[in-house]
């Protein structure tokens, strides 16, 4: 039977019994236990749930068969608390992160099953773009979130994403584009140089009165992401770049405007620092600290960044709500997101 930390706790020991009672009735089997450290987390109170199951580990020796799963960091945590763990649980099974070739090949064969090989794939399926694909993908390895095989499905379907897209925009043009046919640009993304030109967030920013420096800073920005680009395609390393920004200024400013566009500049781009591509327009405040002067300002966090900051951060944020986090916890949050 499988289940997690976060059940067994919210079920308590009741639910943990009948769980072992449907093994019994059968004979016997194995309990697969999900994030095991939710378990010991002292807001779930599972720890009576756990100091149960480990009574029970001792009782039904050859008869039922724990298997514990969880991030390395938080099973750390999860060992210390009861010394008795160790000695029910001696065996410990580390799974790596996938390499790069590894995740390559998992594309592939991703590609080739949902399109019983039919899909033909722009430079090869072992060509340059397939490899650029895996390559960043695999710059996120040994990160605090980095979903290995999940990151991957989250790839492809965001390649899927932008060949739908592609196929609906040419077939409104009058072409007849193959729906068997990933391009460069459904693999990759579009050249930033030439998304730009098409990009009215950008434009909105230019027709803007004054703001001349950080126009040309987010020029700036811009510009390496294009270069960036060109170094991929020469098989270069792209140069690291911070897309975090600090705006400072007095009420009135223009903070929060630009701010907005900002985000929605990135989001046309493709470069949100999550790695997940393209979200719905003005929700890419997980890049963007807002600072007013004189005054504390609240910062509202969309729902998947909440999503993605309690994934990847467990243990910091379980006390803080969905949106309007007060100043100091908001940018502390938004910190710790961006050093990803």
């Amino acid at each position: 039977m499988e289940t997690t930390g976060a059940s067994l706790a919210n079920e308590g020991v009741a639910g943990a019994k009948k769980i072992l009672e449907i093994l019994h009735n059968g004979g016997g089997g194995a309990i697969f236990l999900d994030e095991a450290y939710q378990l010991a987390d002292e807001h779930n109170k599972g720890g009576p749930v756990l100091d149960f199951l480990l009574a029970e580990m001792e009782n039904n020796v050859g008869k039922i068969v724990f298997i514990l799963a969880g991030y390395n960091k938080n099973m750390e945590k999860f060992f210390e608390h009861n010394p008795g763990l160790t000695s029910r649980i001696p065996y410990t099974l580390q799974f790596t992160d996938y390499e790069d070739d590894e995740l390559l090949w998992m594309l592939q064969q991703r590609i080739d099953k949902r399109y019983s090989g039919r899909m033909v794939v722009e430079g090869g399926n072992d060509g340059l773009y397939m490899h650029i694909v895996v390559t960043r993908l695999g710059r996120r390895r040994g990160r605090p979130g980095f979903g290995n095989a999940r990151a991957l499905e989250t790839t492809y379907s965001l390649i899927a994403e932008r060949q739908a897209e592609r196929l609906t925009r040419e077939r409104k043009e009058g072409f007849s584009p193959d729906d068997f046919y990933l391009s460069k640009e459904d693999l990759i993304g579009p050249d930033p140089s030439k998304v730009i030109l098409k990009c009215p967030a950008w434009d909105e920013l230019q027709s803007l009165i004054g703001l001349s420096m950080v126009k040309e800073s987010i020029k700036s920005m811009i510009d390496r992401v294009g270069l960036n680009y060109q170094r991929e395609l020469r098989e270069k390393e792209p140069v690291e770049l911070s897309l975090n920004r600090v705006f400072l200024g007095s009420p009135g400013t223009g903070k929060t405007c630009v701010g907005k566009l900002y985000g929605q500049i990135m989001a046309d781009l493709g470069i949100l620092s999550n790695g997940e591509g393209k979200l719905p327009p003005l929700t890419c405040w997980d890049t963007l600290l807002i600072v007013t002067s004189r005054r504390q300002k609240s910062i509202r966090f969309p729902r998947r960044l909440h999503r993605t900051l309690r994934e990847e951060h467990q243990g910091h944020f379980s006390n803080y709500r969905r949106e309007g986090l007060d100043h100091r916890r908001s940018l502390y949050a938004l910190y710790k997101f961006c050093k990803q």
